[in-house]
């Protein structure tokens, strides 16, 4: 109870922030996509948000960015690029699925 009768205006600012400024802006942005595109083509984007997140913290706190967090990162990152991976124009075999 002490951390929330401590808080200042600058944590409470941050509060409304993130309770507020965030979700609507959040919400808003991805109607505005769902608007536009296909579910299934925005959906896989939302697993970016721990890689913006963390690219914020650095930027924004200061914060540590260890090498577990840069591969995490990109695994993530090529995870998405291969799933938009258009196979159709993949030449030979990989186009018609045959691997191996």
């Amino acid at each position: 109870m002490m951390g929330i009768t401590g808080a200042g205006i600058g944590a409470w600012a941050a509060i409304a922030w993130q309770a507020v400024g965030n979700t609507l802006f959040g919400y808003c942005f991805w109607a505005t996509l769902l608007a536009r595109y296909p579910a299934a083509t925005i959906a896989p984007f939302a697993s970016l948000a721990p890689v913006y997140g963390s690219g914020a913290s650095v930027i924004l706190l200061r914060e540590p960015l260890p090498m577990w967090k840069l591969v995490a990162s990109g695994m993530v990152i090529a995870g998405l690029a291969i799933g938009f991976i258009d196979t159709k124009k993949l030449p030979g075999r990989l186009s018609r699925g045959q691997w191996g």
